[in-house]
């Protein structure tokens, strides 16, 4: 069976988990199995690559699990952090995520997802989760920060067994029901509602606004939210482009009232294969990919947000290598991944080490004026491969997984897909604009919500 149709396949068989869960009684929305990404080792990644690999990946599958639930240990508990001299009404509740180059001098936060600065959006309040527990000194009335509790060791083992034993009673020792619950995104989703609620209660909000990622604790915060008033719209923000596989993004309890989307290919991709009602799909020009914003992506090389399999990834570059003509390729720059290079991660760094050392052996195929002038080589799966294929260049990706990492034109329809080798494609745009709805110069995220709520 060919990628494409196994790619359908595996979301076929997510929608119909996901609704066998709910009639079941246990929620998909706080269910560890159920965050179904296709690039990070979450228990919904073993569960997809269970149901690819079969027994075959059962230990993979276990290993995936228990190191899950050891996690928890490690964010077992979080502080808020706000300045309290703040007023009492605001009409827009923000989630988002925050890094300390995101803080400005004045106290304010620049949201990359949204590309706008705190004090823009009007009569609105930010709450944060910090993904590197920084804290700036100065900080607007506007905004909470949602950070982990460090004690004197890395890991709470004291607070770990209290979760345990809590969430082992609160679902009356069920095996599923604990199998299900007892995750470290379900502990995310169970914490980070908890400042949800309480900001909600404070405010009449008519808004609840988020960069939506299908995680648990983005469904979970958007349920409670309809809980304590029926009355807000929730609207979530695709903040770059689906994965190949989109599987986290399955339409489900939880999921916003509007989905806003920058490019129609993707609304389709949305509704016709994922299960989004076209009422709740809104297009609009993106926020991120601006007119006045030109980035240099052509002659570079790009490590993925994940490596599940680094030999791979080597092993196919230098095939890759050895099968380009002489003073063919450009002098690539290699970039890693910016979570990845702001976390300062090891493998990542060991991965450009590794790759430069192969260009090095390969050194004959690079030229300062090479026949193949306008290339880029992408590593696994990030968006910033959409961007290079509407600027007109020529796009490389090398997997570890086709069926999670490759694009389909079994889904992705307006792609033309070229397979190099069994983990190396080729990328071309049928038609420019249809993935990424170039946005206008001045346009402002107020300017995009406004007229929902």
């Amino acid at each position: 069976m060919e990628v494409g149709h196994k790619q359908i396949q595996l979301i076929n068989l997510v929608k119909n988990f996901i609704k066998d869960l709910e009639t079941s009684n246990i929620k998909s929305s706080l269910s560890g199995i159920c965050y179904f990404t296709a690039f990070g080792e979450t228990p919904g990644y073993a569960k997809l690559k269970f149901w690819i690999h079969g027994w075959f990946s059962l230990l993979k599958f276990f290993t995936i699990f228990l190191k899950d639930i050891l996690t928890i240990a490690k964010y077992a508990e979080y502080i808020e952090i706000s300045n309290q001299n703040k007023k009492n009404h605001y009409d827009v509740l923000v989630l988002s995520w925050s890094f300390k180059e995101n803080f400005r001098e004045d106290g304010s936060f620049q949201d990359r997802y949204f590309n706008e600065n705190s004090n823009k959006l009007p009569n609105s309040y930010w709450l944060l989760i910090s993904m590197d527990d920084f804290v700036p000194e100065n900080l607007n009335n506007n905004i909470t920060i949602i950070k982990r509790k460090k004690g004197i060791f890395n890991y709470n083992i004291f607070a770990f067994i209290k979760i345990v034993i809590n969430t082992l009673i609160n679902c009356k020792f069920s095996p599923r029901k604990t199998f299900h619950y007892l995750s470290f995104h379900s502990h995310l989703a169970r914490q980070f509602s908890i400042p949800v609620k309480k900001e909600l209660k404070k405010n009449n909000y008519k808004a609840l606004l988020l960069p939506y990622e299908g995680q648990l604790f983005q469904l979970t915060s958007i349920l409670e939210a309809k809980k304590i008033n029926k009355n807000i719209k929730t609207i979530g923000f695709l903040p770059n482009l689906l994965t190949p596989l989109p599987c986290d993004f399955v339409n489900r309890p939880g999921t916003p009232d509007h989905l806003l989307v920058h490019g129609e290919s993707q609304i389709e991709i949305l509704n016709s294969k994922l299960g989004w009602p076209k009422d709740k799909l809104i297009l609009i020009e993106s926020l991120y990919y601006r007119l006045n914003v030109d980035r240099s992506l052509s002659q570079k090389i790009f490590t993925p947000y994940m490596i599940h399999n680094k030999d791979i990834f080597i092993d196919e570059f230098k095939k890759l290598l050895s099968s380009s003509k002489t003073n063919s390729l450009p002098k690539f720059d290699v970039k890693i991944h910016p979570p990845s290079a702001w976390l300062g991660a090891k493998k990542h760094i060991n991965l450009k080490k590794r790759l430069e050392e192969v260009m090095e052996i390969f050194k004959d195929r690079f030229s300062d004026n090479p026949s193949k002038k306008n290339i880029s080589i992408f590593f696994g799966v990030t968006a910033a491969m959409f961007e290079a294929l509407e600027k007109g260049i020529d796009v490389i990706q090398i997997c570890s997984d086709p069926i999670f990492d490759s694009y389909n034109e079994k889904i992705w329809t307006n792609l033309k897909v070229q397979r190099i080798s069994h983990y190396t494609f080729r990328y071309s745009l049928i038609l420019p604009g249809k993935y990424i709805f170039v946005g206008s110069r001045n346009r402002t995220l107020h300017q995009t919500i406004k007229m929902l709520y």
